[in-house]
């Protein structure tokens, strides 16, 4: 996946200059629309989020500082939160049972377990453990950043990381490894 984006590309984006917008948006789609499969409760949901994503990026471009890190991890950052607040949105207005359809875990053990079936293995974890995993684990956020986003303390992020780990490791025997290498997995 190409997510190189020109110092051009970002100028002509703060001119509002709308072949720099395109090629941008072109450049982080696919990035930013696994981001929301990751994230989104209801996927459903992800055109929006990422169409009023793509609006606060472009809206806020000038706030980017090459300094602090690539474009594609502060566009990240838009997505993460608004996919956290849609998830908030939805959460008020019905309460979300999931229901736990079980498996065969042995084939999952056995053969080799793609994306999506990892990040279905990892949505059923607790929604508040999963965030938290997926910011600090594949993500790559700090406890620091992790409690800022989600309005909580840093010592909380820090346990219900530790919860989300021991939630994998009561797995059944050999998922648990499977899973440990989750930010190699998913990319």
């Amino acid at each position: 996946m190409n997510m190189h984006v020109s110092k051009e590309c970002i100028d002509g984006c703060l001119k509002a200059n709308q072949a720099a917008q395109r090629e941008l948006f072109d450049a982080l789609l696919p990035y930013l629309n696994a981001i929301c499969r990751r994230y989104l409760n209801n996927t459903s949901l992800r055109h929006d989020v990422l169409q009023d994503s793509f609006i606060t990026i472009f809206d806020k471009i000038a706030q980017y500082n090459a300094e602090r890190g690539a474009i594609h991890s502060w566009c990240s950052r838009i997505v993460i939160n608004n996919c956290l607040k849609q998830n908030n949105r939805s959460n008020r207005f019905f309460e979300f049972n999931a229901v736990k359809h079980e498996r065969s875990v042995a084939a999952e053990v056995e053969g080799a377990m793609n994306e999506e079936d990892l990040v279905q293995f990892l949505r059923q974890m607790p929604e508040k453990f999963y965030e938290v995993f997926m910011l600090f684990v594949v993500e790559g956020f700090s406890h620091d950043e992790i409690a800022e986003m989600l309005g909580i303390s840093t010592e909380l992020s820090r346990k219900r990381l530790a919860r989300a780990r021991a939630w994998i490791n009561e797995k059944p025997s050999g998922l648990s490894t499977l899973v440990g290498d989750v930010n190699y997995i998913i990319s």
